[in-house]
C-alpha cells in the first residue's frame, strides 16, 4: 500500500520567517503535533515538531491561556528556521507503508514529509501508518481470520498449495501476511478471507495438518 492513499494531503505549513507563537498556534488550532516549513511555492526547507518549541514554552504549550505574557514574547522573537530540523527524512507519494514504517521505527520519529522533487505534497505520521496496518488485517463481520504456522522447510509448498485450496473450496482471500518467527524456525501466515464455506474451509486445513492457531470472526466496535 503507497504512502500516498494514506498521507494527510490539506497541509498545515509553516515558514521559515514564522515566529513560534504563529507556530504554536497553528499546531494548537489544527490539534497536530507537526508543521513542514516551506518556501515558495511549497518547497520543502524543514519541519518542527511542538517538541522543537517545548523549551520555550514548558510542559503547557498546547494551552496557550497558561502561557505568560513574557513567554508569549519571548516566542514572538524566535523564527521557525532557528529551530526547525533542516533537511529532513521524506519520502516519495509511492513509497509503501511498511518501508516508511521502518525508516520512523529506525530514526525513531513520529512523522515524514511526502515530496516529489522538492515540492511538499503531504506528510504521513506514525498514526497514518498504524491506521494503514489496521485496516490491512482488520477482521469485519463478513470475514474471518486464520492464523497458522508453517515451517520453513517446503514452505513455498505449502503456502501455494494454501492458496489452491482456496479457490478450490471458493475462498476469497482479502489479506495474507507473513511473519518470519526465526526463533521457532518457521513463519506465522495470517489469511483474512470470506466466503460460504469458510467454517469447512478451517476444518479441512485441521484435517490436513496445518497448524492452525487461531480461527476467529471479531466485529469492529
Amino acid at each position: 500500500m503507497f504512502v500516498q492513499y494514506w498521507m494527510a494531503k490539506s497541509l498545515i505549513v509553516a515558514t521559515e520567517e514564522m515566529n513560534l507563537e504563529e507556530a504554536l498556534y497553528l499546531m494548537q488550532r489544527r490539534k497536530i503535533r507537526r508543521l513542514p516549513v516551506v518556501r515558495g511555492d511549497n518547497e520543502l526547507r524543514g519541519i518542527i515538531a511542538l517538541s522543537d518549541i517545548y523549551p520555550y514554552v514548558g510542559p503547557h504549550a498546547m494551552t496557550k491561556a497558561l502561557l505568560s505574557k513574557e513567554v508569549t514574547q519571548e516566542l514572538q522573537k524566535v523564527r521557525v528556521g532557528a529551530v526547525m530540523t533542516a533537511s529532513p527524512i521524506t519520502c516519495p507519494p509511492r513509497a509503501t507503508i511498511d518501508e516508511v514504517g521502518v525508516v520512523m521505527r529506525r530514526r525513531k520519529i513520529g512523522a515524514i514529509p511526502v515530496v516529489e522533487g522538492l515540492t511538499v505534497v503531504g506528510i504521513v505520521t506514525e498514526s497514518d501508518i498504524l491506521s494503514a496496518l489496521a485496516t490491512i488485517a482488520q477482521v469485519g463481520s463478513d470475514s474471518r481470520r486464520i492464523l497458522f504456522r508453517i515451517p520453513l522447510t517446503n514452505r513455498m509448498d505449502i503456502f501455494y498449495k494454501t492458496i489452491s485450496l482456496c479457490e478450490k473450496n471458493g475462498i476469497e482471500i482479502l489479506t495474507i501476511l507473513i511473519q518470519a518467527v526465526p526463533e521457532e524456525r518457521g513463519h506465522l501466515v495470517m489469511l483474512r478471507v470470506r466466503g460460504k464455506n469458510v467454517q469447512e474451509f478451517i476444518d479441512l486445513l485441521r484435517s490436513l495438518r496445518y497448524d492452525v492457531l487461531a480461527a476467529q470472526s471479531m466485529p469492529l466496535p
